[in-house]
């Protein structure tokens, strides 16, 4: 989506420097903004000297095209006069509208709802998602209660959390891991003591006492320790993925979203001898109740997995009509852009298994327009690529030696000795992989690379995106328009 660089000073150090800042915010593009949104978390600068983080009270477009919406936040400061606001307000319309392909500009976005405080459109964004005033005084409420319990002696916090019990839901141990990751406080070892205590010496005040009130509450709240629970019982089953595990632990499952979610992750396990494992518990069960406990899970589970299956069958129809419109779009490259995150995993298999079908059909024209779409997210992917990524997708391609040596003499700037040592890690991750052939291609690559640059020169860096400096095109291959560039300093 299209952005920017501010320049920005900050206000603890007087530390001057440049960041990148969000103009276009579409949801369907990064579904990541809508959270950034919802929590007023847009622009935010973090000082590279200090680390002093603060938002940047600029303009900008919110899109979600899901609920056919467009929101646009104008502060006062965006302009001097009215004239000057509107001015931005037209240009940030006119990013978003040329951002789309010419079928999805629908009427909505030519008149965006406009707000002057951003806590005016996250309310408006929060109305559309379904989330009522009581659930936003809830979740304020809960916030309140996790600063008042951080700041309070551990001796009183049982006390504070019987007083405030209907406050300590999921929901709210959600909030407090978001803050446990944030401040890098969420435990990463399963070494042992040892290793946790050396990750305990490396936390702030601030993420000690966070790592010390969830301790405290996952080992003497309910929820806390239905919490654990699940996490145990999920990753039990996800070391070891057999149709065997995976009923074991859905009799281990405490609670209805635990076996939910055992449902979704072993949904490939659950065949027909599964569920003649299953009936066989039923059927040998120990007393009525637990029979009746037994069956109501099979009831459950059953219900999950046609409810998943249909969910599967509606993303596969979607998928399926986006490719359509790719194949038949005036704009497929801007189209593609804009659907940037449904082009998933399960995009890929419908468009590899339309490709197959295409070709035992013999339908030479339905190919044609399946490889254009092909290309166009071939590159799309490149846009996005690191340029040592995108050097080495290039270099691969290259059909002979001839071509190789063509291709690496027009990126000659680009061999340096960090291209060299990704190479060589690249080449040894291949080799552990078991890929000798792909192993043996990057140390080709990287001789002949180092044959071509001779003398060592003096490093590059990475700077901002430009088109000027990615890759030249292997022979074959066509130049894509932009992405991050290596130049001098």
């Amino acid at each position: 989506m299209p952005s920017a660089i501010a320049r920005v000073t900050c206000p603890v150090c007087r530390t001057e420097f440049q960041t990148y800042i969000e103009q276009v915010l579409d949801v369907r593009v990064d579904p990541g903004v809508k959270n950034r949104v919802l929590s007023g978390a847009v622009n935010v600068a973090v000082c590279p000297r200090c680390g002093n983080a603060g938002a940047l009270n600029l303009p900008f477009i919110y899109h979600d095209p899901e609920h056919e919406i467009a929101l646009l936040y104008l502060p006062m400061e965006s302009g001097r006069t009215e004239a000057d606001r509107q001015r931005y307000a037209g240009t940030l319309t006119q990013q978003l509208m040329n951002s789309l392909a010419p079928e999805e500009r629908k009427g909505y976005l030519f008149q965006p709802e406009t707000f002057i405080t951003l806590d005016g459109l996250v309310r408006r964004a929060l109305e559309i998602e379904g989330v009522t005033e009581a659930d936003m005084q809830r979740s304020r409420e809960q916030r309140e209660l996790l600063s008042q319990l951080l700041e309070a002696d551990p001796e009183g916090w049982d006390a504070m959390i019987a007083e405030n019990e209907a406050l300590i839901d999921e929901e709210f141990f959600g909030l407090l891991q978001y803050l446990l990751q944030a401040t890098g406080a969420m435990s990463q070892s399963e070494a042992g003591e040892e290793a946790a205590e050396e990750e305990e010496a490396h936390l702030s005040a601030e993420g000690r006492r966070l790592r010390q009130l969830y301790l405290h509450l996952v080992e003497t709240h309910p929820v806390g320790q239905r919490l654990v629970a699940r996490t145990d019982v999920l990753r039990g089953f996800a070391d070891n993925p057999t149709p065997e595990t995976l009923l074991e632990a859905l009799l281990a499952a405490q609670d209805d979203e635990t076996v939910d979610m055992l449902v979704q992750m072993g949904l490939p396990l659950m065949d027909y001898s599964f569920f003649q494992l299953l009936l066989q518990r039923v059927e040998t069960a120990g007393s009525p109740a637990e029979q009746e406990r037994l069956k109501a899970l099979r009831r459950r589970v059953l219900d999950t997995r046609e409810t998943l299956s249909k969910a599967g069958q509606d993303l596969a129809r979607e998928r399926l009509v986006l490719l359509q419109k790719l194949i038949s779009s005036e704009d497929p490259l801007k189209l593609a852009r804009s659907h940037l995150s449904e082009l998933d995993e399960s995009f890929m298999y419908l468009l590899q298994a339309q490709l197959r079908e295409a070709q035992q059909r013999g339908d030479q024209a339905l190919l044609q327009a399946l490889n254009r779409v092909v290309a166009i997210l071939n590159q799309i992917s490149e846009e996005s690529m690191p340029p040592e990524m995108l050097f080495v997708r290039r270099a691969l391609a290259a059909a002979d030696n001839e071509q190789l040596l063509e291709f690496l003499r027009d990126n000659r700037p680009l061999l340096q000795p960090q291209l060299f040592q990704f190479l060589e890690a690249l080449e040894q991750e291949s080799r552990g992989q078991g890929e000798a052939e792909v192993a043996e291609r990057l140390a080709l690559i990287r001789a002949r690379a180092q044959e071509v640059a001779g003398p060592s020169e003096e490093p590059l860096h990475l700077e901002s995106p430009s088109a000027a400096s990615r890759p030249a095109a292997a022979p074959g291959e066509g130049q894509t328009p932009s992405g991050l560039i290596i130049s001098r300093r």
